[in-house]
């Protein structure tokens, strides 16, 4: 049972609170489950679609680019490889999603410690995630708890604990990671866009073809 097998022995009372973490794995790491959760008519076409690690077409750096985005099976497959992500440097990242270019999904993300920020780019219409990272990432050997959003975040990422709030409508925010993780560094203050990546933020916000920033 992976990270959960040591939650539990073999008492029949725990039978229950097992179940429920299982649900929570399921949701964490079982890509077909993940297209499960969608709408039959969005998992048709994206079972259809082409499974890869990265397109062969695809130019630019990966997963930086527009032009080279990473293959993920989704949007609940977004937030699984996202939060699976952390730097060359062990950090892992809160994220949220601005927009798109046509059919590319743009996510804007930032470390825990708020020392580096990225703008990071997905498809989603692929039926598994990327075994791949872009360059400078790794995936984490932590629980990947959800830690970012499949929308925008006005005050990002200082409203996470309200936008977690959101996602109990869609039943995902039993997936989040525990506020206990990141409220240190979000009552620290800890985060603010450097320059050079605002004129980044600003480039990509221009070329939306659909935006989730008020105003935008």
């Amino acid at each position: 049972m992976g990270f959960l097998s040591g939650l539990f022995g073999g008492n029949k009372q725990d039978k229950a609170l097992q179940e429920a973490f299982e649900h929570i794995k399921r949701v964490l790491e079982d890509e077909e489950f993940q297209l499960d959760l969608i709408n039959p008519e969005m998992k048709e076409i994206i079972k259809n679609c082409p499974a890869y690690d990265k397109d062969p077409n695809g130019t630019g750096p990966f997963g930086l680019s527009e032009k080279n985005p990473i293959p993920v099976n989704g949007p609940i497959g977004q937030l699984a490889y996202l939060s699976r992500l952390e730097t060359n440097k062990g950090e892992r990242l809160f994220f949220h999603r601005v927009g798109a270019v046509n059919t590319i999904d743009v996510f804007e993300a930032v470390t825990f410690s708020g020392n580096e920020w990225f703008i990071l780019f997905t498809d989603f219409y692929h039926p598994r995630r990327s075994r791949a990272t872009p360059d400078g990432f790794r995936f984490t050997s932590e629980v990947p708890q959800f830690s970012g959003f499949h929308k925008y975040c006005p005050n990002f990422p200082y409203d996470f604990m309200e936008m977690k709030g959101t996602e109990r409508d869609s039943g995902l925010s039993f997936a989040y990671i525990p506020l206990s993780k990141v409220m240190p560094q979000i009552q620290a203050r800890a985060f603010s866009r450097p320059l050079a990546h605002k004129a980044k933020i600003d480039v990509v916000r221009s070329r939306l073809t659909s935006s989730l920033i008020q105003g935008a």
